[in-house]
């Protein structure tokens, strides 16, 4: 994600217009997939310890939704239009609404782990669960299209209309994003499954050549004539491309879980910029292309698309060291200071808040 940004940001146009840059375009393409394929895995392994808890409402639902509602939250902090409600509310145009709410996907991973729950906490066996996942994700990418095709602008809410496709300025909009999301908690349940029979290592071959049928499958029927409906871009809306990405991730999976086996440490420290990516996720974003708080102080009003491929190397390499800093401090104050972190965190937040609700402009 760091990788591909920063180059995307950096890089010239004429070397962003080369046959390698168009094949690394394929790649960090897989970026976001793969953050909402992790989210759909982790739900699973979180959530199968207390299924039984998330059938009422209670604490432990009401925390979690609390902290799918931060994720959302944060979200559209990003794309604020004004450091300002009042100005939001009394000056924001049509224009600065559909900035305000378009589908990222911080965005759509919350209203994605929202909807799974919405499905624990009405339907109570984890196979019909299960099973209406599975139909949710097929619905998802043979819907894409249609979604796509229509205006919905004037038709939906604003908030409504940002989630259903790419056409006025999200990125990442549910259709058909939040259906990785889904992948990974199918993924997720199967392999739980395959564990507790004692044949994960049997589970992960099959998923590595299943990401390698779909792929191929997926290119195949790409080359029939006539097989596309509705809107028709292969790089988003295509059913097939949907397929292909999910098996490329299928793939990615089985082979660090190969890979994973021969690693010796149980907690290596390279692992702190994964398990901290919600903040380096959101802290990357004004780094690079700025917010509402450094729209004139970020890397991409200084140096965007003027260095070679070297500079922009250099660039990336140092991001991801200021930022792997930065979530070391972070998950430390987390692990050994809760105290201290839970402060930072509620001063942060109050601050942002107070400044926010009472600044005029």
């Amino acid at each position: 994600m760091l990788e591909g940004h920063v180059l995307r940001a950096l890089l010239t146009p004429a070397i962003q217009l080369t046959d390698w840059f168009k094949f690394h375009e394929f790649f960090h393409g897989l970026s976001a997939p793969a953050f909402l394929f992790g989210a759909g895995l982790t739900f699973v392994i979180s959530t199968h310890k207390q299924w039984e808890a998330y059938h009422r409402w209670d604490s432990p639902l009401a925390r979690r939704v609390g902290r799918f509602l931060i994720v959302i939250g944060l979200g559209l902090a990003i794309h604020l239009p004004f450091f300002s409600f009042r100005k939001i509310l009394m000056e924001g145009t049509t224009r600065d609404l559909l900035q305000l709410f378009q589908c990222d996907v911080l965005a759509c991973i919350g209203i994605g782990l929202l909807s799974l729950h919405a499905l624990v906490f009405f339907f109570k066996r984890e196979d019909w669960f299960y099973y209406l996942v599975i139909a949710i994700s097929l619905a998802l990418a043979f819907l894409t299209p249609i979604t796509w095709n229509i205006d919905w602008h004037g038709k939906l809410p604003i908030a409504v209309t940002q989630l259903m496709n790419m056409n006025n300025g999200s990125q990442f909009p549910l259709f058909p994003f939040v259906g990785f999301l889904y992948a990974g908690v199918i993924t997720s349940f199967e392999f739980l499954v395959a564990v507790k029979n004692g044949k994960e290592k049997s589970f992960i071959k099959k998923l590595g050549w299943t990401g390698v049928a779909m792929i191929v499958v997926g290119l195949l029927v790409e080359q029939i004539p006539g097989h596309e409906y509705g809107a028709h871009d292969f790089w988003y809306t295509c059913p097939t491309y949907f397929f292909i990405r999910t098996g490329a991730l299928f793939l990615i999976t089985a082979a660090v879980w190969f890979a994973s086996q021969n690693i010796q440490s149980p907690n290596p420290w390279w692992t702190v910029i994964g398990r901290e990516s919600l903040l380096v996720y959101v802290l990357h974003l004004p780094i690079l292309y700025g917010s509402v708080l450094n729209a004139k102080t970020n890397m991409t009003k200084f140096w965007g698309m003027s260095m070679n491929v070297p500079e922009s190397i250099g660039m990336f390499l140092l991001v991801t060291i200021i930022l792997f800093a930065v979530a070391y401090i972070w998950n430390l104050l987390k692990t050994k200071q809760t105290n201290y972190y839970r402060l930072l965190q509620l001063g942060m937040a109050m601050v942002f808040l107070y400044f926010f609700f009472t600044k005029d402009y």
